[in-house]
């Protein structure tokens, strides 16, 4: 009996020092996006600011999943995955970067704002940190982020979007690797 309540007052004791490490949300100042928008218009944090949260986001799972080709001599296909489709769900805390969209609407390129995180720009899009980085693979090194880097979100464009702190990089696929055809 005293190992396990000792047990559990450890175990509470983490947990406390964890969560009073976390801070509350700095205040947020927001104004309106410029852009035309077919949706509610989108919010946009100021300069200096925490960017907020947009509170109608809605599910990445309505939007466009991706599944095991079925014709592996599908060139519309990704490694031998269904493409993707992007879908901008709005400003998050650590995404607050500039979306560039294609005639149709559709998110294509991203440009990286300071405090950006890689994982919280997929979610933004729908899209997996994976499939992020596969996107990417062949203009960048890694998934360090600096302010102002253009990350490619569409995968006809893998080889001419995207740059990460101004360089360009030069990677290579592996041959089975299928990539869908490219612009």
């Amino acid at each position: 009996m005293g190992a396990t309540r000792a047990t559990t007052v450890i175990g509470i004791g983490v947990l406390t020092v964890m969560l009073s490490a976390c801070a509350p949300p700095a205040p947020l100042v927001e104004r309106v996006d410029p852009r035309p928008s077919s949706t509610a218009p989108a919010a946009v944090a100021t300069p200096g600011t925490s960017a907020p949260r947009v509170s109608d986001s809605g599910p990445c799972s309505e939007v466009s999943p991706s599944y095991p080709v079925l014709d592996a001599t599908d060139p519309e296909q990704l490694g031998g995955r269904t493409l993707t489709i992007p879908h901008d769900r709005g400003l998050f805390d650590t995404a607050t970067g500039e979306a560039t969209v294609d005639a149709s609407g559709v998110p294509v390129a991203y440009v990286a704002a300071p405090g950006d995180v890689f994982s919280t720009i997929a979610a933004r899009f729908c899209l997996s940190e994976d499939l992020l980085q596969i996107l990417n693979h062949a203009r960048r090194d890694n998934n360090a982020l600096y302010a102002g880097d253009t990350l490619n979100l569409d995968p006809h464009t893998i080889f001419t979007v995207g740059d990460q702190n101004g360089v360009v990089s030069d990677n290579e696929f592996p041959d089975w690797f299928t990539l869908p055809p490219q612009r």
